[in-house]
């Protein structure tokens, strides 16, 4: 159990962490790319299967593979990688470390296969979050890092009531679920906030591009994907996303064409096009299923880029409009 924790993707990018927290100079910008890589390796390297612990007298599974969990962790190590590349000569010291924080964090919910895991991850995932927007250290992201906070406190309250009751009810396994219990809509409750679905979608265009010139592209890969990874593995054929997915497809455009800000826009385009796969889940079937984890992978990729784009502007003339 122990060596497969070790060789967890995810303990690659907490160590990275450490290392740029406290390293200088060159071995800080070795140690940025290296670590990503080596989570990019691991997650090749791990075998399909689960490994179990005891915690806190409940069996858990922090480590549990399959081709879609493994879709998902690939691509938040990628991005780390292209973050951290893009990110080298950013002069904020916090960033770095919070944002290797944050796509672990990230990787630990895509390879959890119980509920306190991906509830422990999924907490941890908002710390580093906010420490990357809190980073930015202008007065607007401070103000923005609050109420981005806040909300993501409202829902990790909802997903420990959901996990608690839905453990005492069942177990701490992470499967299908019907929608049948109160627990069961609290954990999809918390789930869609993380996703930015309507009528809470205000928070991620409001918080992300206050984050620095290099932030946003981290914020914009992993909170909004783990959601759409743990929908398709806790509620795949809801047919309530449907109608949440379409309200974000139209919230999104429609609010991205009012914007002349070029982040505000791409953070309105990020909840249109979570919408999307929002919906696919919604339907359910197994070609839905696999549109909506092929758009999430692709979709990170190329927004990505696209913030590396507007990033770059912002940083050589300070202008957003």
């Amino acid at each position: 159990m122990m060596s497969s924790l070790l060789s967890h993707p995810s303990a690659a990018l907490f160590a990275g962490a450490l290392l740029v927290a406290l390293l200088r100079g060159t071995p800080r910008s070795v140690a940025a790319l290296v670590a990503p890589l080596v989570s990019i390796f691991l997650v090749f390297e791990m075998e399909e299967g689960e490994a179990t612990a005891r915690f806190l007298g409940m069996e858990v599974v922090p480590l549990a593979v399959d081709k879609l969990s493994r879709l998902f962790a690939l691509i938040f190590a990628i991005m780390a990688f292209a973050g951290a590349l893009f990110s080298l000569n950013q002069e904020r010291r916090l960033e770095m470390p919070a944002a290797f924080f944050y796509a672990g964090s990230a990787i630990g919910v895509a390879l959890a296969g119980d509920l306190v895991t991906v509830f422990l991850f999924w907490e941890a995932m908002a710390i580093g979050s906010t420490l990357v927007l809190w980073s930015a250290a202008t007065p607007a992201a401070y103000r923005a890092s609050l109420r981005y906070l806040m909300v993501h406190l409202l829902g990790g309250m909802l997903l420990f009531i959901g996990v608690a009751g839905q453990v005492l009810a069942s177990g701490t396994a992470f499967t299908a679920m019907v929608l049948d219990t109160p627990w069961q809509w609290l954990i999809l409750a918390a789930f869609l906030v993380n996703a930015g679905a309507w009528p809470l979608s205000a928070w991620l265009p409001d918080a992300y591009p206050e984050a620095s010139w290099s932030g946003m592209v981290f914020l914009s890969a992993f909170t909004t994907k783990t959601a759409v990874y743990v929908l398709m593995r806790g509620f795949p054929g809801a047919e309530i996303l449907v109608y949440v997915g379409l309200a974000m497809v139209f919230y999104g455009i429609l609010y991205a064409l009012l914007e002349n800000d070029m982040r505000r826009i791409l953070a309105y385009s990020i909840v249109n096009q979570v919408g999307f796969m929002i919906t696919g889940i919604g339907i359910g079937t197994e070609l839905a299923l696999n549109g909506a984890a092929a758009h999430a992978f692709t979709h990170i990729l190329y927004k990505a880029l696209l913030l590396m784009s507007a990033g770059s502007v912002l940083l050589m003339t300070g202008r957003r409009k």
